[in-house]
């Protein structure tokens, strides 16, 4: 593996740093940095995209590489959207993990996603709040659900997108 835990963590952490540092730059933040979780959220997502891509790249299935879709619409569910689309994988990603009523939402969504045929998962940055961590793999089951805040999970991560993973027509 090219990444662990700590790796995309310090690599997630650096990006968005960066980000805020060229925000500010902008003439019309006039210095001020951002400070939004949405801009944490999408980093953080670029940033497993990529580490993931560079993962495959490095196996022997590298065409993985051109079926990887970002903010992907679940289809017949108003506006929800798959944060990335790795063939028939779909996975949700969320920097610093759940909120309340995330488990329910996703169990929904679970049913529309794998009708279509794909595989679910949800990766995680950590998710601290034990409850809410696992509702989230009583959803999605403990082999779809992975947390960087645990050692191995990121391996584990990228062998099961790779295992489950088929090309879309």
């Amino acid at each position: 593996m090219k990444y662990d835990e700590d790796k995309v963590k310090e690599l997630y952490q650096e990006n968005l740093e960066d980000a805020r540092k060229r925000l500010a730059s902008l003439p019309v933040a006039e210095g001020r940095v951002p400070n939004i979780k949405g801009l944490n959220g999408w980093v953080y997502e670029q940033t497993i995209h990529y580490c993931l891509c560079q993962e495959l790249m490095a196996t022997e299935l590298s065409t993985i590489v051109e079926d990887v879709k970002e903010d992907v619409p679940i289809p017949l569910y108003k506006r929800a959207r798959v944060d990335l689309l790795v063939g028939n994988v779909a996975i949700e990603i969320k920097a610093e993990g759940s909120f309340p009523g995330d488990a329910e939402k996703y169990s929904r969504y679970r049913v529309i996603v794998e009708e279509r045929g794909w595989v679910y998962y949800y990766l995680a940055g950590s998710d601290i709040y034990r409850p809410f961590r696992l509702s989230i793999e009583s959803t999605f089951g403990r082999e779809r659900a992975f947390f960087l805040d645990t050692k191995g999970d990121w391996e584990r991560f990228v062998k099961e997108v790779i295992k489950n993973y088929k090309k879309e027509p």
